[in-house]
This record gives C-alpha cells, sequence and structure tokens, in this order.
C-alpha cells in the first residue's frame, strides 16, 4: 500500500469510521505487518493502542495486531515516567537556581490535550530558557549529569543565532533495560523556532506562560495559544526538511478538538500576522484537514481557512499527501515551505544554506557519530 494509503487508514481509525477501516484493511493487498511498522515510523502505536482497546474498532483488527500495539504502549508509559522524573528534578533544579524554564510538548501536551500522561508518544525532555541564561543552564545540566551532544560552530553567538536548540543526553538505566530507556535526551529551546523571518514576541510567550499539574507537582509550561503556535511551526519546518512524522499532525489534532470551540480565530491569526506566519499557519492547518480528512470537525478554523483560500499554496489534495512521504531530498516540500516565508525566495534559500552547517552542528546526530570516530 502507497503512503497515502496509510494515512487514509490512520484517517479512519482516527474517526472511530469502523466500514471505512475494515474495507480498507479487507483489501487482498493489505499487509498488517507493514502499517505497523507505519505506525511505529511515526510515533502513533501507543495512542493507537489506547483508541482501539476496548471499543468498536477492536473487532475489525486482529487480536495479534493489537498486541503488537499493547507492546509498543508499554514502552511508552515507562519512557513517559523516566522522562517526568527528570522533568521534575530539572525543575527543582532551576527553581533553586532561581532560573526561568518552561516545559515543552511531551507530558504537559498529553495531559492537557490527550487527556492523560500516557496518551502521547515522546522521546525526550524539552524546555525553553531565556536566551542570556544558555551558559547558566548549561552548567546546571551537566551537574546533573547530563552532556551535550551538539557542536558549537564558529562561536556561541553564530549558533544560537542560526539554530533554537542544543541537544542533550544521559545514561540513567543500564543495558539490561530496552535501548530506548538506557539514555534520556534533553533538548535545550531558547526560541521555539529559528528563521530571520520569524517576529515571535518571546516577552509575550514569557508573560502568557501557563501551569500544568502533574502527579501533584507544579510545571510551567506554554499558554495553549502559544503550544499551538509551536506544533504548528514544528510541523511546518519538519515538512519542509521531509523528516515530518504523523505524531506532529496527531498533536495538532488534539489540540483543536480543545481550542477550536473556543477560540477566536480571527484574533489568533491577527496575532500571526504580526509574528510573520500566517500564512505558515493557514497552509498547515489545510495541509492537516485534507490529509487527515478532519474538515468538518473543526467548523471554526476550517472556516478561517476557507475565508483566506487566496492563501492556500497547494490545490490539489494529492499534492498535499506528497508533503509527508519523509523525503529530504523533496523539492516539492521546499517550494511550498520557501513560498511560505515572507520573504524574497532567494533570500530564504540563502538564510537556509548559510544555516546548514549550523544546524547540521547542533543536530545532525549521523555527523557527529562519525566525528566521534575520527
Amino acid at each position: 500500500m502507497s503512503n497515502r494509503s496509510y494515512i487514509e487508514l490512520f484517517s479512519a481509525l482516527l474517526s472511530e469510521d469502523a466500514a471505512a477501516v475494515e474495507q480498507r484493511v479487507s483489501a487482498a493487498t493489505f499487509d498488517f505487518d507493514q502499517f505497523r511498522a507505519f505506525t511505529n515510523l511515526h510515533q502513533l502505536s501507543g495512542y493507537l493502542y489506547l483508541h482501539i482497546k476496548g471499543g468498536a474498532l477492536e473487532a475489525v483488527l486482529p487480536a495479534t495486531y493489537l498486541e503488537q500495539l499493547g507492546e509498543r504502549y508499554a514502552l511508552q508509559r515507562q519512557k513517559c515516567d523516566d522522562i517526568l522524573r527528570e522533568a521534575a528534578r530539572i525543575n527543582e533544579t532551576f527553581e533553586a537556581a532561581q532560573k526561568s524554564v518552561l516545559f515543552l510538548k511531551g507530558p504537559f501536551d498529553a495531559q492537557r490535550f490527550y487527556g492523560g500522561i500516557y496518551q502521547r508518544s515522546y522521546m525526550d525532555v524539552d524546555i525553553l530558557i531565556h536566551r542570556e541564561d544558555i551558559p547558566v543552564a548549561d552548567q546546571l545540566l551537566r551537574e546533573m549529569g547530563f552532556s551535550r551532544l551538539s557542536l558549537t560552530l564558529l562561536s556561541h553567538n553564530a549558533m544560537t543565532r542560526f539554530t533554537h536548540t542544543y541537544d542533550y543526553h544521559k545514561r540513567v538505566a543500564g543495558p539490561d533495560l530496552p535501548v530506548q530507556r538506557q539514555y534520556l535526551s534533553l533538548d535545550l529551546h531558547w526560541k521555539l523556532r529559528s528563521h530571520f523571518t520569524l517576529r515571535l514576541d518571546y516577552a509575550t510567550i514569557w508573560e502568557q506562560q501557563d501551569e500544568c499539574q502533574l502527579q501533584g507537582r507544579i510545571f510551567p509550561v506554554l499558554s495553549v495559544e502559544y503550544a499551538l503556535v509551536m506544533n504548528i511551526l514544528g510541523v511546518f519546518f519538519d515538512i519542509e526538511l521531509g523528516v515530518i512524522r504523523l505524531k506532529g499532525l496527531l498533536d495538532l489534532y488534539k489540540m483543536l478538538e480543545t481550542v477550536d470551540p473556543v477560540m477566536d480565530w480571527n484574533v489568533f491569526l491577527e496575532k500571526r500576522a504580526s509574528e510573520n506566519i500566517s500564512g505558515i499557519v493557514l497552509n498547515v492547518i489545510d495541509v492537516l484537514m485534507d490529509t487527515l480528512d478532519c474538515r468538518s470537525r473543526f467548523p471554526g478554523i476550517a472556516a478561517m481557512v476557507e475565508k483566506h483560500r487566496s492563501c492556500i499554496r497547494l490545490a490539489d489534495t494529492a499534492d498535499k499527501f506528497r508533503l509527508l512521504e519523509r523525503s529530504r531530498s523533496s523539492l516539492h516540500n521546499r517550494r511550498w515551505a520557501h513560498d511560505l516565508y515572507q520573504a524574497p525566495v532567494l533570500r530564504s534559500f540563502l538564510w537556509t544554506m548559510v544555516s546548514l552547517p549550523f544546524r547540521v552542528a547542533a543536530h545532525d546526530r549521523k555527523f557527529l557519530r562519525l566525528l566521534g570516530r575520527l
């Protein structure tokens, strides 16, 4: 089956359309092992286990397939517990040092938008700090046992101009545990994303911060509005780079379930226009609605997209599915993305080329492992 067929099957599962699911999985060409590999790659298996278990969809799918999803869900729970313990330590450490920190994504978005900390897959801790606090944060993390994986190219100032995070990890368990639990990764953010066209107001982001209570502890987090903004930007940049996972679209879907009935989308889009990302917002939401067939589920934001239909760059649904094919060499994805930056295409292309070495130094694990062998 094609990538599009798997996405459409996931959409049918998401909307609990048992008839559509049964029709697709009973096709002679359908292979459950391949679909399981697809959902594992896109970090959807644990969510699907909870979504299917005990409902009408369970009767449509083989018991062995549900058991396989259950195994992924068990790992998801274990990883969540590891991350939450470490997040609590980080929160206490930064509070003691009187340094501000916001916790991003992970169990915090799972609690707020999925209904529970175990219902979303996540592999690392993400925190946001003030840019000027990077040296102190680096020291605090090292004292907690973290090692920085990211390299510094030219200078610290150059790195923070062209990138938005440093990557860290620490060993938290012995080799007898699954490899996913032997190390814990951390992304240290000073921006939500980095690009010369973005005009995010970080004073407002910090001022509008919210709180999330997990297991009796209070964690500072992004406001719901900026959690949504961060996710939209994450999906956009991942599509541009050809590394998109459907988990990002699922996050958007679950967020919209919470915010679409109550958000004033006209005000929301006006704010995004001041940040130079209104076109990105409209086009990412349009891709979500067509590929997951959910336009009718979110009438508020669907009306906003329709009102600004002239801003939508891709009219053909097939072209939108092509954006989700995960190809780092996709010119289709890059043309789509560069057309949405509020800057001349040539200038945007030059930014991409100039920033590339810094992004590789910060985030390319294969490159960093190669250097480690030299």
